[in-house]
């Protein structure tokens, strides 16, 4: 559990770095919801919405002993808020990645003080733990195993499949029997090599990697996830073969 408040956005401490003080924060989830009419009759056809994004909106006042220091103090700030995308956390063991969106001040005291906004845009609406969770084993081929996702929201996941000596040969599947999603490699894995199936864990893309090589060719099925609470997954195929699946614990 998080014991600490910890206000940042990239490397820029917001409550306490250059006179600034918080005043306020909010967070506000935007969903996308497609209705469709239908003709001659009340009512209408919603399909289930979805998350698209978090707004992140940061309130506070800057302050300086003159002028000069004021000013320095606002392109302190300013320069750390354009900064592109960033970790941005309010505690200390969670994190969302994010950009600035919005930037207004006004000056309520010309020479010594300023009043100051920043809205943040999420892209990727979910807080992720700061904590790596691996799961590296040699499974029995069709014998489910156990994952948990500590958080509340479903859980991107990278999953890397090492072949043993011998290789694979269109002989990898990874199933997440918990929801119903798996996806097969119709490929051949070199011995001692490593396919590598990111589904946007490291990224914002989709990654199908054989021996660091693109391979979406090869690849069917889907990119898995984790649901809250325990998982159980089942690798299909060559005997010996290392697995590991890489996450962290997820939010809303």
């Amino acid at each position: 559990m998080s014991n600490e408040i910890s206000l940042k956005f990239g490397s820029l401490l917001l409550d306490n770095t250059n006179n600034i003080t918080i005043s306020n924060i909010s967070v506000k989830a935007s969903k996308t919801v497609q209705t469709n009419k239908i003709p001659k009759t009340i009512g209408s056809i919603a399909e289930e919405s979805q998350l698209a994004y978090l707004s992140i909106t940061v309130e506070g006042d800057i302050a300086g002993n003159d002028y000069d220091e004021l000013r320095t103090n606002l392109d302190a700030l300013r320069a750390g808020l354009n900064n592109g995308f960033q970790k941005f956390t309010t505690d200390d063991d969670r994190y969302i990645m994010a950009q600035l969106k919005d930037f207004n001040k006004s000056f309520s005291s010309l020479r010594l003080h300023a009043t100051w906004s920043a809205t943040f845009i999420a892209h990727y609406p979910i807080w992720l733990s700061e904590t790596e969770h691996e799961d590296e084993r040699v499974p029995t081929s069709t014998v489910g195993y156990v994952i948990n996702n500590a958080g509340n929201a479903a859980a991107r996941i990278k999953v890397e499949v090492t072949a043993p000596g011998g290789g694979i040969a269109d002989a990898c599947k990874i199933e997440n029997s918990t929801t119903g999603k798996s996806f097969q490699y119709r490929g051949t894995i070199t011995q001692y090599e490593t396919l590598e199936v990111d589904n946007r864990y490291d990224t914002d893309d989709f990654q199908v990697l054989n021996d660091g090589v693109d391979d979406h060719t090869n690849f069917e099925g889907d990119f898995l996830t984790l649901e809250p609470g325990d998982n159980t997954i089942v690798y299909t195929g060559t005997a010996n073969a290392i697995v590991k699946i890489t996450h962290k614990d997820a939010y809303y």
